[in-house]
């Protein structure tokens, strides 16, 4: 049995047992595999034995914003990435401006910054297909984050279950919720790659060749 299979067995033993804390089993286990485990113990609590639900409650929750990032997850094309990347940007107190910035550095597509800058927002919102996207993205966006690129491709390459309903998203308030993103950091919007542009060596690298 491996590492993160055996963390996931003890914290369903102590998620039964009246505890439901993720943090310290995530603590417990290497980066690289820290999205695998966090990924799986999301999905052993989607069908979790799940307490009343208050729904006023649990919209004015920090934790509402994370159970709208797993929607979007099971929905989408990018696997874990909507609940997983703005989690990592806030643990990293990366404002998503400067990420871009500093990805499209790393690309070394400085000049080609607001593609980049749309292409990683269809990251987030689960709209960009994860097997597209190059090791050279997920390694370059995993140093900014302090993540393995490797762990960022399994939780983008996860299959989806099924759409999520606001009473299961209830068990997401037990894991433990990203800090709010600081005022600034808000996108109104974010430029697109348009179908009609050129393709070029930044949407190889997003969408393959």
């Amino acid at each position: 049995m491996s590492q993160v299979d055996e963390l996931l067995k003890e914290y369903k033993e102590a998620h039964r047992s009246g505890s439901g804390d993720p943090r310290p089993f995530l603590a417990r286990v290497p980066a690289e595999d820290r999205a695998l485990l966090a990924a799986l113990i999301e999905g052993y609590l989607e069908n979790a034995p799940r307490r009343e639900f208050a729904r006023e409650e649990f919209l004015d929750s920090a934790a509402a914003p994370v159970a709208d990032g797993v929607q979007r997850s099971l929905a989408g094309a990018g696997g874990l990435w909507p609940a997983l990347l703005p989690r990592l940007r806030a643990q990293a107190r990366v404002k998503r401006a400067d990420l871009v910035r500093e990805l499209a550095a790393r690309l070394g597509a400085e000049s080609k910054q607001d593609k980049v800058a749309g292409y990683y927002h269809q990251m987030e919102q689960g709209l960009l297909p994860a097997d597209g996207v190059s090791d050279t993205v997920l390694d370059s966006l995993g140093k900014i984050v302090g993540v393995a690129g490797e762990s960022l491709r399994k939780a983008g390459s996860l299959p989806a279950p099924g759409p999520l309903r606001m009473d299961e998203a209830a068990v997401f308030t037990r894991m433990a919720p990203a800090a709010p993103p600081a005022a600034d950091d808000a996108v109104a919007e974010v430029p697109v790659a348009n179908a009609c542009d050129e393709w070029d060596e930044v949407d190889r690298l997003f969408r393959g060749s």
